[in-house]
């Protein structure tokens, strides 16, 4: 499974309300598209979360879920995917399905984490 990169996702992804985020483990490089943004409430302007902190977008009872499809990314080297509440700046949630894949390089470690995220 391959997923567009947050760059390359242009208007098809805008279009359809899925975004892209990529987390680069080897360079700490996080990216987003502007869609990504929209469905996490996220302001552009401050950046995107990184892994570390994407966990505090979410409710303390969805935290389980969100380890399990880290653990599985980059642990395992598996697809993650798996739904969650996210807590919004403003007060409000949204309900995003996420779906990705690692990157491995040549010795399968994992070097990113690809992911698109729908709201539902």
């Amino acid at each position: 499974m391959s997923l567009p990169s947050p760059a390359a996702s242009g208007p098809a992804v805008a279009a359809a309300a899925v975004g892209a985020a990529e987390w680069d483990l080897l360079t700490d490089q996080v990216r987003w598209s502007p869609e990504a943004f929209r469905l996490l409430g996220r302001d552009p302007g401050l950046g995107p979360l990184s892994l570390d902190q994407l966990p505090a977008r979410l409710p303390e009872q969805d935290r389980p879920a969100l380890r399990r499809m880290m653990t599985d990314a980059l642990v395992h080297g598996r697809t993650p995917a798996g739904t969650v509440r996210i807590l919004c700046p403003d007060g409000h949630r949204v309900v995003v399905h996420c779906a990705g894949v690692p990157v491995v390089d040549e010795d399968g470690q994992v070097t990113a984490l690809r992911m698109l995220l729908r709201a539902v």
